[in-house]
């Protein structure tokens, strides 16, 4: 079982945004009268030392790669849920906790690193953490490591699981971990047995190259049409931007073909 255990990742001792704020808010509100500890792992109780990728991005002042790391090792070690500080939670999350784990979609062909839940000693969770083992910063500024976790994740639950499809649909895994379509966490809905949070894309993790005016437009775009669909137009979006997950899904296909 899933423990009542929230945790999250603030490296840097910045000050979170007004944005932040309200989704942490939001966590108090709905998750602790119902029962869950919440619980932040910054540079003061998680020694960013222990791993090598983890120290080398931490030194560079790119926060966000250690929490790759950090949210693997304390889902590994106490089990919970892990959730990033730009996701809004709207219904508690007791409907999940008799699983062993739970992933849900970001996009059609990508899952979501910004929540996820397992028990203490998740087989999975110990494989990422394996491979994050092996990983250095230089990796990443050559090109051979991609430039976020969504990808790697996503390729290994392809390897980890060949009944595995990149697909927007429930899907419950040989070892009963179950993925859950992007509406249930990522993504605004008028399906009420979904919505249980809400991603809000801050994309604390790069960089932002868009002009001033992109955003104004981008919050027009999204008075008009409202949440909902403004939250599809997204989704298509950004499926086009992993678009190398396909193509790891079909040589893996075809490799059990020929097999």
């Amino acid at each position: 079982m899933i423990p009542k255990k929230i945790h999250y990742v603030w490296l840097g001792h910045g000050e979170k945004s007004p944005k932040m704020k309200r989704c942490l808010d939001s966590w108090q509100r709905v998750l602790e009268p119902a029962g869950y500890e919440i619980i932040e792992w910054n540079e003061d109780n998680w020694d960013v030392k222990q791993n090598k990728f983890a120290y080398e991005n931490y030194q560079a002042g790119k926060y966000a790669y250690p929490s790759d790391v950090i949210r693997l090792d304390v889902l590994y070690r106490y089990g919970g849920i892990y959730i990033d500080t730009d996701i809004l939670v709207k219904k508690p999350f007791d409907e999940f906790l008799n699983l062993p784990a739970f992933w849900a979609m970001q996009f059609d062909n990508t899952i979501s690193t910004s929540i996820f839940g397992a028990e203490a000693g998740n087989s999975f969770i110990k494989t990422l953490l394996d491979q994050y083992k092996g990983f250095d910063r230089q990796m990443m500024l050559d090109g051979r490591l991609p430039e976020t976790n969504n990808e790697i994740i996503t390729k290994a639950l392809l390897d980890y699981y060949p009944e595995f499809v990149l697909e927007d649909k429930k899907q419950t895994l040989n070892d009963g971990t179950v993925i859950f379509p992007k509406e249930y966490f990522m993504f605004p809905t008028f399906d009420k047995s979904m919505g249980y949070s809400e991603h809000l894309f801050t994309k604390t993790w790069g960089h932002d190259d868009y002009s001033k005016a992109h955003y104004v437009i981008k919050d027009l775009v999204h008075r008009l049409v409202g949440d909902v669909i403004f939250g599809k137009i997204s989704a298509a979006r950004g499926r086009k931007l992993f678009l190398q997950n396909e193509e790891y899904q079909k040589k893996r296909d075809n490799k059990k073909q020929g097999s």
